[in-house]
């Protein structure tokens, strides 16, 4: 009696390791490029306005902006007397005017002046602070 070799299937081991591999690293490469996204489309936004998102909220804090808005990332913004700022800058407008980061920065600091009936009052914030803040509404809300 002849004895024919066992033909040994190929593992499939490895096959497997390297499936649940790239089933386990797709979703954090894809979770990178969107954060990588979302820092270059922040940088963008804050180099063309001028202003600094990140102090903005120390900012927002220090002139009480959240006692009348709720302002996503702020802490103990939960204010309803003025509007949510999350979303602002997709509204169209701010204020009486088009939403437009120059707009926007006169609204933030001198309300009353482009409109003498609006309940948000001139916060006389200084010019880099109108600059930041407008930077943050409009990368993070």
């Amino acid at each position: 009696m002849s004895r024919q070799p066992v033909k040994l299937m190929p593992s499939a081991l490895p096959w497997v390791a390297g499936v649940s591999a790239a089933i386990a690293i797709i979703p954090v490469v894809c979770a990178v490029n969107l954060v990588r996204g979302d820092n270059l489309r922040e940088t963008t936004i804050a180099q063309a306005i001028g202003g600094d998102p990140d102090r903005a909220v120390p900012a927002m804090i220090r002139n009480g902006c959240g006692g009348c808005h709720e302002i996503p990332g702020v802490p103990g913004a939960r204010g309803t007397v003025g509007p949510s700022l999350q979303g602002v800058v997709e509204r169209g407008y701010t204020g009486p005017s088009r939403a437009t980061p120059d707009a926007m920065m006169r609204w933030i600091s001198r309300a009353r002046d482009v409109d003498p009936k609006t309940a948000m009052p001139n916060t006389n914030l200084s010019p880099q602070e109108a600059r930041d803040i407008t930077a943050y509404l409009y990368a993070r809300t």
